[in-house]
């Protein structure tokens, strides 16, 4: 038997500057051959010009051409569009996931976590959820946890990335993948997990090829054509996850555990004190899905009233992921057969592109009638107070400084409280 594998490098770098040491750890002989003890065969470095592409991997094993996709497990293709594609690459930068087929050849990633750590919890909960439940809240299952000294490595289907492509043009795909999303973040949420990290790079697709070239996933339209298309939620490393009866609505975060890449709102951007996570969970996918289909509210109207509720700045009136979910399912009820089954077209304009989410007018295109029934769901453009104290705060030094501010103000306003209550009662 072969000793566990060591990690000895740190997982909670995110960046690519450990890739060298994290695919020499991949590729050792001892670390091959315990995953093969278990039951796995470890995808191979590729190859370019005799050198190793250190975020590349390829399957050892023989493949079949195209893969059935039976749940949990994806589609595939080996097609390739040019002399430099390589069927079913994979290309983690990183090196902190690596690929895998099973005693039965099936696709699968593995992934290095951490015990005891929010991210092994949640996994931990979710191997523990079947199949059927998983699939239809739209997360990407996890089939087994293998455990080393310190950290486990978490086995889960591989499925394919670049969610966004190709293009979608017919609305009942728009309607399912907005769905998905919402489906997925309720699902969270309502058992007190906060993903803290909503972008499209974290949401894959039960299709994948060659993962160098975004034009080698055409099959993708015949399997959105029948109706075969599944999106999963996956990715916990900076999510968080409550115990079980602690109310979520009260819970907070300081605020500089909202900077990074994961968080695209502008909810902490006038130097607030502390947030919400699970109320900026909402704002980013409300904020992914206006970067996706905010254009397209001509289409469907309905995008208008669920985009403005899931971003606006008032934070006390946005909705929760529950409500967000309830509010899209309601609205989509009422949709005719013909209006699902039309075609998905954007407004046109090479510079609408670049709209920020609170900049864009969703509402241009709507029925008027449909606006003035829905008007209270409408956010107002942001006060030019607002925009000037954005302005400021991008510095650093102003930032910190409007933060003692209010920090100042808070402890004032509570000293005021507990001298009222001790004199009146």
């Amino acid at each position: 038997m072969a000793p566990a594998p060591s990690i000895t490098f740190s997982i909670r770098d995110k960046t690519d500057d450990l890739q060298f040491e994290r695919a020499a750890f991949w590729d050792s002989p001892n670390t091959v051959q315990w995953f093969k003890e278990h039951g796995y065969t470890l995808y191979k470095r590729f190859y370019m010009d005799g050198e190793p592409v250190t975020s590349d991997m390829v399957p050892a094993l023989p493949v079949e051409d195209v893969g059935n996709g039976e749940y949990p497990f994806a589609y595939y293709d080996t097609e390739v569009v040019n002399e430099y594609g390589v069927p079913l690459r994979s290309h983690v930068p990183t090196g902190n996931v690596a690929f895998a087929q099973d005693s039965l050849g099936r696709h699968v990633a593995i992934k290095i976590v951490e015990n005891n750590s929010d991210e092994y919890r949640i996994l931990g909960f979710l191997s523990q959820q079947s199949l059927e439940e998983l699939k239809e809240n739209c997360i990407i299952p996890v089939l087994e946890l293998l455990s080393i000294d310190g950290f486990c490595f978490a086995v889960m289907p591989r499925w394919g990335t670049f969610v966004a492509f190709p293009k979608i043009h017919k609305t009942r795909d728009a309607l399912h993948f907005i769905h998905s999303t919402l489906k997925a973040l309720a699902f969270l949420h309502g058992r007190n997990i906060c993903h803290g990290d909503i972008k499209g790079s974290n949401m894959l697709v039960n299709h994948f090829s060659d993962e160098g070239f975004l034009d080698n996933i055409d099959r993708r339209h015949e399997l959105r054509s029948r109706g075969s298309i599944f999106y999963a939620v996956f990715d916990f490393d900076y999510s968080t996850m409550l115990p079980h009866g602690l109310d979520r609505t009260m819970y907070r975060l300081p605020y500089y555990r909202s900077w990074g890449s994961f968080n695209p709102t502008m909810d902490t951007a006038q130097g607030e004190l502390d947030f919400n996570p699970f109320v900026l969970d909402v704002g980013s996918l409300g904020v992914m899905l206006s970067v996706r289909f905010q254009r397209f509210t001509r289409s469907l109207p309905l995008l208008a009233p669920l985009l403005d509720k899931m971003t606006t700045r008032h934070l006390h009136d946005r909705f929760t992921a529950s409500e967000a979910l309830q509010f899209f399912e309601e609205m989509r009820s009422q949709l005719t057969a013909d209006e699902i089954a039309g075609d998905f077209i954007p407004e046109q304009g090479n510079s609408l592109d670049q709209y920020l989410y609170f900049e864009y007018d969703k509402w241009k295109h709507v029925p008027p009638k449909f606006a003035t029934k829905w008007a209270s769901y409408r956010e107002p453009p942001v006060p030019w107070t607002t925009k000037i104290l954005r302005r400021l705060c991008e510095n650093t030094w102003v930032y910190y400084t409007v933060v003692y501010i209010r920090w100042f103000f808070f402890q004032l306003a509570s000293c005021r409280r507990r001298l009222y209550t001790s004199f009146v009662g």
